[in-house]
């Protein structure tokens, strides 16, 4: 049995044990020349952390509780259509307007900009309204659509159908549900057909009438999807 050493391989065996000592090498003088900078940027991120994780329990938490907390008074002004009182206030509870200014980063302050939206779209001002429906950044599946497609609402009273009905269509297609998915294709599928583009205004009444059969909008979207196929020919 022979016990000879390819030269070959000897030679790719040392070129890997010096290609690999010189990896260490620089490593280690990487390592030595950059010490205090790599110090420096851990230092930095455990004070990044902590930070967030201080932001969180001492300010974030406690704002969003005490939002929660001033919340129900303006909500019960809402629901009872006293829409100044919500909207600014009384002499004890502070209104929606003050509630999104002050927590605007918290649960509470972005519906407070939902409800905005709200008050300012049933006082006939589209614009405000506009302004705090792109403010309501909320985590609820059904809010967080409507607040995408109240959007398109407001738009639409002041004129911009061409982008309201692209808010629609995304709203529609933000979560797949039997409420808020058919209802803004309808809104988009209307739009559409008053601007005569039929095929896209057949693709969203055909979507209501054969994705939800059992909604109360089926059967007329099933009726305007024909019309609108008729007349794209």
């Amino acid at each position: 049995m022979s016990n000879k050493i390819n030269p070959h391989e000897a030679s790719s065996t040392a070129t890997k044990d010096v290609d690999l000592g010189e990896v260490y090498s620089r490593t280690e003088m990487f390592i030595e020349d950059n010490k205090k900078g790599l110090t420096i940027a851990a230092v930095a991120i455990l004070v990044l952390v902590g930070f967030m994780m201080a932001y969180k329990k001492f300010i974030a938490e406690p704002n969003a509780k005490a939002a929660a907390e001033v919340m129900w008074k303006a909500e019960y002004y809402f629901e009872i259509d006293s829409l100044d009182r919500a909207l600014n206030g009384d002499d004890q509870w502070p209104g929606f307007a003050s509630i999104a200014d002050e927590y605007s980063s918290t649960p509470s302050g972005n519906l407070a900009n939902y409800y905005l939206g709200a008050i300012y779209m049933q006082k006939g001002e589209y614009e405000m309204a506009l302004e705090h429906y792109k403010k309501a950044d909320l985590d609820d599946d059904v809010l967080s659509v409507m607040a995408v497609g109240n959007q398109g609402d407001a738009l639409v009273e002041l004129g911009r159908t061409d982008e309201a009905v692209k808010l629609f269509e995304k709203a529609a297609g933000m979560r797949n549900n039997e409420f808020t998915t058919p209802m803004y294709l309808m809104k988009a599928g209307i739009l559409h057909q008053q601007a005569a583009n039929w095929s896209a205004a057949a693709k969203a009444f055909n979507r209501v009438a054969k994705e939800f059969p059992s909604n109360t909008d089926a059967n007329t979207a099933k009726k305007y999807a024909g019309h609108a196929e008729a007349m794209g020919g």
